[in-house]
């Protein structure tokens, strides 16, 4: 009789399962952006869900929850109702803050999220004027060696191009210190305007002034070439290491359920192959970069662990 009952339950375990994800969106959608409107994620947020809006034919709104580091949006979704219907688009930041303890402190961390999905991946690049004898990241070294050091333009200090700075630094006994100017609206027009020699700007912003022949890339700070740059080799391929991967990607509450999660997966694999989405993400110069969730989670993982590594080395966190 213990049998039957079990085999019942079952029974109805997997149908509930089943009528849960035939039923997944059956009301609106939020996916908190923890950045201002305008930028990066938060364009890359709405085309998702403009995308998502089309499949599931629910409205899939955007909502700028900003400050603390991305962590006021993250606790947002951290702490929301784990059915589905509360989700964020989260940068590394705000999907293992604990790992930035040494600059704010989150109410919640990495282990409070689910990660769904990574769609995205913003291409931070190495740069030089297109008249500037600097021609590769060999030619950045050498200068750095015959200066005794040199300035490169970046959003600051910890930021990913900052950290790889300080590898490659390392990896050649040269001095590389940074210059910072706090985003790409400063440092291209201080690279332009001879400020600065090399600088650290995202992709998206240069892609002008690459077409315009005034702007040449040396590297991306990719795991692999972009398809926006074909020819421009990844600070991988040159032998410095990648302290990790500036992913975008679709978070919800630990508690998301697994029929949702799979749900969610399903539909971020099937926009991110979307002609509309694609010519989308063409037009804004954003990387298409889709992960499925067991992979997704393991690329964490591993980002998790390297930077924790890397924040330790440089003595970031007090003992």
């Amino acid at each position: 009789m213990k049998t039957i009952r079990g085999a019942l339950l079952l029974g109805l375990g997997w149908l509930f399962a089943g009528l849960c994800s035939a039923q997944y969106p059956d009301k609106p959608i939020t996916i908190v952006v923890p950045y201002p409107a305008g930028g990066v994620m938060d364009l890359t947020a709405r085309a998702i869900a403009d995308s998502l809006t089309g499949m599931v034919s629910q409205p899939v709104v955007v909502v700028n929850k900003t400050g603390a580091g991305a962590t006021i949006g993250g606790n947002a979704v951290a702490t929301a109702t784990p059915d589905g219907y509360t989700l964020g688009f989260f940068p590394v930041a705000a999907a293992v803050p604990e790992v930035f303890r040494f600059a704010y402190s989150a109410p919640y961390s990495s282990s409070d999220l689910r990660a769904v999905s990574a769609v995205a991946a913003t291409a931070m690049s190495f740069a030089v004027k297109a008249d500037s004898p600097i021609r590769s990241m060999k030619d950045v070294i050498e200068l750095a060696r015959k200066s005794s050091g040199l300035m490169i333009g970046t959003p600051g200090k910890q930021t990913l191009p900052s950290m790889i700075m300080v590898k490659m630094a390392a990896k050649e006994g040269v001095k590389l210190e940074d210059a910072p100017f706090g985003g790409d609206a400063k440092t291209l027009p201080a690279l332009l305007g001879g400020h600065v020699q090399v600088g650290a700007i995202d992709f998206a912003a240069l892609k002008s002034s690459v077409e315009a022949g005034k702007i040449r890339v040396l590297a991306v700070c990719t795991e692999k070439r972009i398809d926006l740059a074909p020819d421009v080799p990844t600070v991988l391929e040159l032998g410095y290491d990648l302290p990790y991967v500036s992913s975008l990607g679709l978070f919800g509450p630990k508690a998301l359920p697994d029929d949702v999660t799979r749900r969610l997966d399903e539909l971020m694999a099937r926009i991110s192959r979307e002609a509309k989405f694609v010519n989308r993400m063409k037009e804004m110069s954003i990387q298409i970069a889709y992960k499925d969730a067991a992979t997704y989670r393991q690329a964490l993982a591993r980002d998790r662990d390297n930077l924790e590594a890397f924040f330790t080395q440089q003595g970031m966190y007090k003992k």
